[in-house]
């Protein structure tokens, strides 16, 4: 069934593989750019506060809300399987960062806690693209 949009006899173009790829893409880069102005926000903070902030806690929200907000966008382009999209683009965007960072996309140790940010990747982007399709 096609999404209405407007009035009553308008809808919405159906979804195809090519709308549905390019919404994941579009998402993991919102994901990066979130996360990047995530960073340098927290760093400039850091800089010009003098605080010393040794735990990567508040790197790693950033980095949650940086996947939900990935989710949102992506769900927003797709239009429908909001979940799925989103919870695709959180898994990817913790895929894209361990290439970016150790040069592979292979997760070397996959121990309980690769699993539970993977997971938490999942619902967050998940929980983001639920709100993307239906808002």
């Amino acid at each position: 069934m096609a999404r209405r949009i407007g009035n009553e006899n308008e809808r919405a173009p159906q979804a195809t593989l090519g709308t549905f790829l390019w919404s994941i893409v579009r998402g993991i880069s919102c994901s990066a750019a979130v996360a990047i102005c995530g960073a340098v926000l927290v760093s400039l903070v850091q800089l010009i506060g003098g605080w010393n902030i040794e735990v990567a806690g508040i790197f790693q929200v950033f980095s949650y809300l940086s996947m939900g907000t990935g989710g949102f966008m992506a769900a927003r382009l797709s239009q429908r399987n909001g979940w799925l999209v989103g919870g695709l683009v959180g898994i990817l965007f913790i895929l894209a960062v361990n290439l970016a960072t150790t040069g592979s996309i292979v997760l070397s140790d996959l121990g309980h806690d690769t699993v539970f940010r993977m997971g938490m990747g999942f619902v967050t982007g998940a929980i983001g693209g639920v709100l993307g399709v239906n808002f």
